[in-house]
């Protein structure tokens, strides 16, 4: 299994388009979520009160409730990063033509666009996305 996310006690893996998220010290499994393709990135609160996991489709989850995202323009997620406490920021395929940016409420788990993102559309792939 290749690893995505870690913490010091929780981790989230993947293998052949399943995503695994499990409690290090049981073994338990605590999320199992089955992509189309392989996921690309995920992220585990420093709390490990919440994950996410990201690719075609976004995966939130909390002890409490898992929730997926996925809609038209709201789909293959690129990365992910932390704006602060209760904020993930995402970005979707930089060179597609609904490449965006969106925030996601970890609190109440909203999902909200920021804006589009244009500045890699129409251009050569690069690894490093600068956003």
């Amino acid at each position: 299994m290749e690893l995505l996310a870690e913490t010091d006690k929780l981790k989230l893996e993947f293998e052949q388009e399943l995503a695994v998220l499990t409690e290090k010290l049981s073994g338990k499994v605590l999320l199992e979520d089955e992509f189309y393709g392989n996921p690309n990135c995920g992220i585990i609160d420093s709390e490990n009160k919440w994950a996410i996991i990201a690719g075609i489709h976004l995966t939130f989850w909390k002890p409490s409730q898992t929730k997926k995202y996925r809609n038209e323009s709201f789909e293959w997620i690129y990365s992910l990063r932390m704006k602060n406490k209760k904020t993930v920021e995402i970005l979707t395929d930089p060179w597609s033509e609904k490449s965006s940016i969106w925030e996601l409420n970890t609190e109440n788990a909203e999902l909200n666009k920021i804006k589009d993102f244009t500045d890699y559309r129409n251009k050569e792939y690069l690894e490093s996305v600068k956003w």
